[in-house]
């Protein structure tokens, strides 16, 4: 009974979040990957300071998850020129990127006082594999199996992290000289970039939010259509913003998790694939492959059986797949399973749908006319 239970699990779950919204007669499959250009575990040698200092990392993020190497770069486009849809595109990763992140070195001249940033391809600059990393994000680009959407300017919420820096709380001031904002305790203390406290911390939002934007246009020479919040937390009073900014779809979970002023504690807003609200289309993830977060899953079969229910309501097959799925920097075990499934997802998908599409969150804007009630 638990193996039947766990079985028909995936399609119960998809289907609830599939059974309401616009249709999509065609079978489209999105892989929407988030964190792209952001830092997080800056090397192996912090894992013995976790060690050391009794930090427990084993079910976080922080175990695997690093700034992307060139050889990640390779490997993940590698993987993704193996399949082509029945138009005879690549499998094109949806890769929501972060524009900046904190320079440590200027922050602690201030003594901690003021915070500075500094754009994702300088950081990639510090780090000893990631020289070339731009050049390989353009080169994913124009092959079409990477394409770049905005995810934020950091993920890191400036005022918390600043304000633990300045009042030396925990161990955050010793992981920041490792580089890195890991507070040390769970995984999302000071990575929900626009969460607040007060409801002013609104407009600085909006602030970060339109630099962010230019920097992304600065950088690859186009708009970004797509948005997706960091930790899928944002207010709503953003949308307007993103909208005059020429972002027409925003992608997230179910639910939007909106502020409410006290951290870990916020208030769902669901939403349907197709809705618009302000201005702004919603695109809703209903299919999972996140083998790096609980490597005991079967996350094939379970996100086949995902894709599945999606094409089943008339819906594209929205993919939810992390970067830290395909890291191997800190961990290259991790990076050999993860495209090792990937590979065999891929197949399986165009095995059993030989008539899919794989297009990028913003080419959602192409199909406009075929958006049905």
């Amino acid at each position: 009974m638990k193996k039947l239970l766990n079985k028909i699990k995936p399609h119960l779950s998809a289907a609830r979040i599939n059974a309401l919204g616009l249709n999509l007669k065609s079978k489209v499959v999105i892989i929407e990957s988030d964190d792209w250009g952001a830092i997080r575990t800056p090397s192996k040698e912090i894992l013995s300071y976790f060690d050391q200092s009794n930090i427990d990392v084993s079910k976080s993020i922080y175990k695997n998850d690093a700034l992307e190497s060139q050889t990640d770069l390779e490997m993940l486009f590698e993987v993704l020129q193996k399949h082509k849809g029945s138009d005879g595109q690549f499998a094109v990763i949806t890769a929501n990127s972060i524009m900046a992140n904190p320079d440590f070195e200027k922050i602690k001249q201030s003594d901690y006082q003021h915070y500075f940033w500094e754009p994702f391809y300088t950081t990639f600059l510090r780090y000893p594999e990631h020289q070339n990393n731009l050049s390989l994000w353009k080169q994913g680009i124009e092959l079409g199996v990477f394409h770049p959407q905005f995810h934020g300017r950091e993920h890191v919420n400036i005022l918390r992290w600043m304000t633990a820096l300045q009042n030396n709380t925990g161990k955050v001031r010793e992981l920041f000289g490792f580089g890195t904002t890991f507070s040390g305790v769970g995984d999302y203390s000071f990575m929900e970039s626009f969460d607040w406290d007060v409801p002013s911390d609104v407009e600085k939002h909006k602030q970060i939010i339109t630099e962010g934007l230019q920097i992304f246009e600065d950088t690859f020479g186009f708009k970004s259509k797509t948005f997706i919040a960091p930790c899928y937390n944002w207010d709503t009073k953003l949308e307007p913003l993103l909208s005059s900014n020429g972002v027409e779809w925003i992608q997230g979970l179910r639910s939007q998790l909106k502020p409410t002023g006290v951290f870990d504690v916020y208030q769902p807003i669901k939403h349907t694939f197709g809705q618009q609200q302000n201005g702004i289309k919603f695109n809703v993830r209903n299919c999972f492959f996140e083998p790096s977060m609980l490597p005991s899953k079967d996350w094939v079969n379970s996100c086949l059986a995902q894709v599945q229910s999606a094409f089943m309501f008339s819906k594209p097959a929205v993919i939810c797949s992390h970067r830290i799925n395909y890291i191997g920097f800190i961990n290259e075990k991790n990076r050999q399973r993860g495209l090792k499934d990937l590979d065999v997802l891929l197949k399986s998908i165009l095995k059993k749908w030989p008539d899919v599409t794989f297009i990028s969150t913003d080419q959602l804007s192409n199909y406009a006319d075929k958006l049905i009630n």
